[in-house]
């Protein structure tokens, strides 16, 4: 349904236009011998040899846009073409790719699967086990994953052979292939953007092979890569932050402090860094170093989990240095921040329990981790209390499989809507189309056509004998004037000359309005399967948020009960403290007498 709906819409002026673009590029693509990046596609002539070239790059150009849900459709309508690229094993690769890379994971192992049953070459055989590889990945199998990577012999397609070894490393794949990884690395341009991961995990997978010295040499050279962009120098604060730990691990005191100096104090990591940054400096007892930290963290979001420990922490360092005063202000700001914190928590999980947070938290995802300006629809809620809640969680496996099979499933839902809104209008032009007629109205507009064909021949002439009377400017703007009307009829005159064989008007075929009538009705049940899916999926979503809620909760409970046994120890500690103080103003009455 959605190719015929496709072809429907290509008929409007819109979509031929689109068409046209995509079919140039096309072109252009074929030309200059451009092929699909990360998959082993058919490589083209530079000269395009026949219309399916043409109609294979309308996939090519939605693909390059990585719209997979238009490039999907594009496939499927130079499949039903017969289009020798869709169907041979190249272009059934790209599909499986696509449909990977769109959230269809079961449909493109189909096709690998296919692929690995057949004879087929060994880059094409290769690849296919790759991406089987990277699937299995997804879905949190490693080990069928390893299983994959291990059927790969022989030739790899060069565009795949570095993400083949980034996936190594993620998989680790018990070290067998990490050497030919190495000599990967070392002849890898280091603007590749796989580079710098590529080394960070390879030095993951070396201290798994208890390899801590080369492995504290890969993480060093990550660290080079800090000025290059935002994305590298937050993994250069990674690394950075692991050298840190093997130190302290090692007892290296004095080297983890120096590692988590270089850590920067904004950015990804520099939360973790601040607070490891404290607690080494305490293990030095350099608690001076340690409070600065400690401040930085202390004016962040409460929702950080090293800010509620840096709230204690800090506190207690005061009491260490013997600051009773410090130290009761910071408990009292602490257990204010964290009733605060508990109560934006519960706000949140209100938030999280309305109707439509889950379909506007991911229409705005960006705006929202970005904490920027609404774009997309009207929020009903304020998120920002929310959000910071569940940083993390949007970065761990579970809730990030759920978010995206939730966008793909408002995306479907969406087009379906769309779709199912237009039946009426498809019934009407059906009804009207069979409603046409070809009568005596018409052939009575032909004949005066052609009677005024012969009229406006006749002013023709007149005009010619008037233009020359008129000055040499005129005569050229009269001359232009009659030249477009001219074009004008003749395309008038082409259009009438074909209805004038025509003794009926067009006709659909006797089918084809029950077959749109079909595909309506599949759309309907196609939405109500989508709003199933939708209405599973949602409180998936709103329990993983609340149980990262919970862990918030949980966690700000025992730092408050620790704030306040505190802030009673200090109250205790200085009503005795002024109390024998008192006593010692006061003096004993016994010694004044024996005294006098």
């Amino acid at each position: 349904m959605a190719t015929a709906l496709t072809r429907i819409n290509d008929k409007t002026t819109a979509g031929r236009l689109q068409r046209c673009g995509r079919s140039l590029f096309a072109g252009v693509a074929v030309w200059l011998g451009i092929s699909t990046a990360g998959f082993a596609t058919t490589t083209f002539e530079r000269n395009v040899s026949s219309p399916h070239d043409l109609e294979w790059g309308t996939v090519l150009f939605d693909y390059y846009q990585q719209d997979y849900f238009s490039a999907l459709i594009e496939y499927d309508y130079a499949y039903t073409l017969d289009n020798p690229l869709a169907h041979n094993q190249s272009g059934r690769l790209l599909q499986g790719g696509m449909l990977l890379s769109y959230g269809i994971p079961d449909d493109s192992n189909e096709i690998f699967q296919s692929l690995l049953g057949e004879n087929i070459a060994t880059p094409v055989r290769n690849a296919a086990w790759y991406y089987l590889a990277k699937l299995l990945y997804h879905k949190a199998e490693p080990v069928k994953a390893a299983a994959a990577l291990q059927r790969i012999e022989g030739e790899l397609p060069p565009q795949l052979r570095t993400e083949y070894h980034y996936l190594a490393t993620l998989i680790n794949n018990k070290g067998e292939r990490l050497p030919t990884t190495e000599k990967v690395i070392s002849t890898l341009p280091r603007r590749n953007p796989h580079y710098s991961y590529l080394l960070f995990n390879y030095a993951i997978n070396q201290l798994a092979r208890d390899e801590a010295e080369a492995a504290l040499v890969n993480l060093q050279r990550v660290t080079q890569f800090a000025g290059h962009s935002e994305e590298l120098a937050n993994l250069a604060d990674r690394a950075r932050h692991g050298m840190a730990q093997l130190a302290l691990k090692e007892g290296d005191l004095l080297a983890a402090w120096s590692h988590l100096q270089s850590i920067r104090t904004t950015g990804l990591y520099s939360n973790r860094g601040l607070l490891s940054y404290a607690w080494t400096a305490i293990k030095l007892e350099q608690f001076n170093d340690a409070i600065p930290a400690l401040q930085i963290l202390n004016d962040r979001s409460i929702a950080i989990p090293e800010v509620q420990e840096a709230k204690v922490l800090l506190a207690h360092l005061y009491e260490q240095e013997g600051s009773p005063r410090k130290a009761l202000k910071s408990n009292l700001l602490a257990i204010e921040a964290f009733n605060a914190g508990l109560e934006s928590v519960a706000e949140a999980r209100r938030i999280i329990g309305r109707q439509d947070v889950p379909k506007e938290f991911i229409t705005n995802f960006d705006a929202i981790v970005g904490q920027s300006d609404w774009y997309s629809i009207e929020p009903t809620v304020d998120y920002q209390k929310l959000t910071p809640f569940v940083i993390d969680l949007i970065s761990s496996h579970a809730f990030s499989e759920t978010l995206k099979e939730l966008t793909d499933l408002y995306t479907i839902q969406g087009n379906l809507l769309h779709w199912d809104t237009q039946s009426e209008q498809h019934r009407l032009i059906l009804d009207s189309a069979a409603s046409k007629e070809f009568g005596g109205e018409h052939k009575h507009l032909i004949a005066q056509r052609d009677q005024l064909t012969r009229e406006l021949k006749n002013k023709k002439s007149d005009l010619k004998l008037f233009a020359l009377t008129l000055a040499e400017k005129d005569q050229q703007r009269l001359t232009a004037l009659v030249d477009a009307i001219e074009r004008e009829l003749a395309l008038l005159n082409s259009r009438i000359e074909k209805l004038k064989q025509a003794d009926k008007p067009y006709r659909q075929p006797a089918a084809y309005k029950g077959m749109v009538s079909e595909n309506h009705q599949r759309i309907r049940l196609k939405l109500q399967q989508t709003n199933r899916y939708i209405e599973t999926l949602e409180p998936v979503m709103r329990s993983l948020v609340n149980a990262e809620l919970q862990r918030h909760e949980d966690r700000m409970q025992y730092y408050l009960a620790q704030s306040r046994l505190a802030k009673a120890r200090l109250y205790d500690t200085t009503l005795m403290t002024l109390d024998r103080a008192k006593s010692e103003r006061s003096g004993d009455p016994a010694d004044e007498e024996q005294a006098q």
